[in-house]
């Protein structure tokens, strides 16, 4: 079984960029300062910085989430009671929506499904934002040190004890409350000098790339 890539038409683009422009500014300025991709004004250099700022703190084992398939598993109902959380107009509810359910081209075929966002879309990052907003409140609360850039984690703690305890709830927060699949594989508890992050890696003295 193969899922191809769908490209939106230029119709449906420029209707999508709309929307962006519209839900933009009702849910960016609430996001996480520890969410740093496809966001304006932030890159994945702010992020390397926040975590050299970490280093420099003593939080120097990092848990690197990976989560398997991130926009192909995303939950239709599970996005859409959290875009409703701030947006009550049955229109564009109606429009996002439809777009969610767009459905994935299967070994050639198009087929609806309940969940995944498209790919190509402008929408899917602010979407992938949306809702991993609940993750970040939830780090945040905890009083965790943690750097998102889209669906790419990592927590900062300060031992590899306190990491795999984070790691194990964590996970389990992301299966149970946004029915994510953590990737058991490719995820892990490292010191950071170890830890590749967003192409960057980290040497052994915690104040310099």
């Amino acid at each position: 079984m193969q899922f191809d890539l769908i490209v939106p038409c230029v119709v449906d683009r420029v209707i999508q960029q709309a929307i962006l422009q519209v839900l933009t500014p009702i849910f960016d300025p609430g996001f996480s300062e520890s969410s740093v991709g496809s966001r304006p004004q932030r890159s994945a250099h702010g992020a390397i910085k926040q975590i050299k700022g970490y280093l420099k703190a003593g939080y120097r084992i990092a848990v690197d989430l990976d989560l398997e398939k991130f926009f192909d598993t995303v939950q239709h109902d599970v996005l859409m009671a959290r875009v409703s959380r701030k947006v009550r107009e049955k229109v564009l509810l109606t429009l996002i929506g439809r777009y969610l359910r767009a459905g994935v081209m299967v070994d050639g075929i198009i087929q609806s499904t309940d969940w995944g966002t498209p790919q190509g879309s402008p929408l899917s990052p602010l979407l992938a934002n949306i809702l991993l907003d609940d993750l970040d409140q939830e780090l945040e609360t905890r009083g965790h040190r943690f750097v998102r850039y889209m669906d790419d984690l990592v927590i900062l703690v300060k031992s590899m004890r306190a990491g795999k305890w984070v790691m194990a709830k964590i996970s389990r927060y992301l299966t149970q409350k946004l029915r994510l699949k953590v990737n058991r594989q490719k995820s892990q508890v490292v010191n950071v000098h170890a830890l590749e992050y967003l192409g960057f890696q980290f040497q052994g003295n915690p104040g310099v790339l």
